[in-house]
């Protein structure tokens, strides 16, 4: 009666969401603000599925507040672990300032390959994870948002010894693997957590909708991740938003309805016109896993009508200069001005990687680039009540690469300002 693993969604001021795998069933989770976890607030009881892993929700907490919780087992709390959060300091559609994490690519050659696993050269537990850890408890950040590439596995390419038949048993043993990794695993479960695939974590190398496995992928990541709301058919990508304060999130799933001829597939731009033109948030950051900018066909580029398409709406709901986009997928931090932007005109960031081959990628952001390993990105919102200005800044380890900000003013818009500062390595 123990904890396998467990990790937390990405919550409200009140509430946030977790997911967890014991090895007993069922489970309560106790929540309490004192780290020494006394007089701790429990759920009703959850039933777990065949695995032993359910999720649950906490609910009536109090805003911009730090809370720790563990698990129940079968009757038996399981003190050996903990995780921890804090609380969205307002609530929706009021002024909220906070810090979140920007990650992705562990796993492809890696530097500290995976403690165990099916195939832990498609891993990593690198001691990055701690840096972000460590930032994240001592300079409270909200959330944590992965943009993909969790692991290198591949599901259907039958590489790396693994089975070509993707089934959900592989999807799940993927994910258990990802967080049996200790610094994984740790920082997961000490934060709210973020997460988008990219092609080797959702399939083979470049996958799109005709993955062997993409109904086991959809099906795993509703089962396994605590997220705001889904699109309702299980056979639905799983793009979503939230919003945090004044300031709106777009996570976008580039993979699973992608074909020739569009990355997103009609539901998710339906959805996504539907909601750039009728939010009412003062700002917005777009998790992209695919890079916007780039040359290949595996990025957006490959798309540019549809690319066109949504930069025109994102001019149209008056976006483009309140806003950030982040990616990952090229293991590279880079940097754009708006003005360096020649496909929609606001800036973009490259967040990568963690530890995956560096890679020297395309000349498309007049900031520059800088391939590394253990290497990641922060956006800072602060928000007084009438400006919010977004900082987005570019890390290896805990030095600052770039950090450029953009400022928008209520429902006036200020362009995008010139970076705060450039440190070469």
């Amino acid at each position: 009666m123990s904890v396998v693993w467990m990790i937390n969604g990405n919550g409200t001021s009140t509430s946030v969401p977790v997911s967890v795998r014991v090895t007993t069933g069922p489970i309560r989770i106790g929540r309490s603000t004192s780290p020494s976890f006394t007089s701790p607030t429990y759920t009703s009881s959850v039933s777990v599925n065949a695995t032993g892993q359910a999720k649950a929700t906490l609910s009536g907490l109090s805003p911009g507040t730090r809370y720790w919780w563990r698990v129940e087992d079968n009757g038996t709390l399981d003190t050996s672990v903990t995780g921890t959060f804090v609380t969205a300091p307002a609530a929706s559609g009021s002024p909220a300032s906070y810090t979140i994490g920007c990650i992705g690519d562990a796993g492809i050659t890696p530097v500290v390959p995976g403690v165990t696993g099916s195939a832990t050269s498609r891993l990593s537990n690198h001691p990055v994870f701690d840096t972000i850890r460590l930032r994240a408890l001592a300079e409270n950040w909200l959330t944590v948002v992965h943009h993909g590439d969790l692991h290198y596995y591949d599901l259907g390419s039958g590489s790396h010894g693994l089975s070509a038949s993707a089934t959900v048993t592989q999807y799940r043993t993927a994910l258990d693997d990802v967080f049996a990794q200790p610094r994984q695993h740790e920082l997961y479960r000490s934060c709210q957590l973020a997460y988008m695939w990219d092609d080797h974590d959702y399939g083979p190398n470049d996958s799109d909708s005709t993955a062997p496995g993409r109904n086991n992928a959809l099906q795993v990541y509703r089962e396994r991740f605590a997220t705001p709301t889904l699109p309702a058919s299980s056979g639905n990508p799983v793009y979503h938003s939230w919003q945090v304060g004044r300031v709106l999130h777009i996570i976008s799933d580039t993979r699973s309805a992608r074909t020739g001829s569009t990355m997103l597939g009609s539901a998710q731009l339906s959805w996504l016109q539907t909601l750039l033109s009728t939010s009412t948030a003062d700002a917005l950051i777009w998790h992209m896993p695919t890079p916007w900018l780039g040359q290949g066909s595996d990025t957006w580029a490959g798309y540019s009508s549809e690319r066109s398409t949504i930069a025109g709406w994102l001019t149209a709901g008056g976006w483009t200069d309140r806003m950030w986009m982040i990616n990952a997928d090229a293991h590279t931090l880079a940097m754009t001005t708006a003005a360096g932007n020649a496909h929609g005109g606001f800036p973009v960031a490259l967040v990568a990687g963690l530890d995956a081959t560096p890679h020297t990628w395309t000349s498309q952001y007049d900031l520059g680039m800088w391939p590394g390993r253990a290497q990641y990105g922060t956006v800072r919102v602060d928000d007084n009540g009438s400006d919010i200005a977004l900082t987005c800044t570019l890390w290896r380890r805990t030095t600052p690469i770039i950090a450029q900000t953009v400022t928008a003013g209520g429902r006036a818009r200020i362009p995008a300002g010139s970076p705060s500062h450039v440190l070469a390595l």
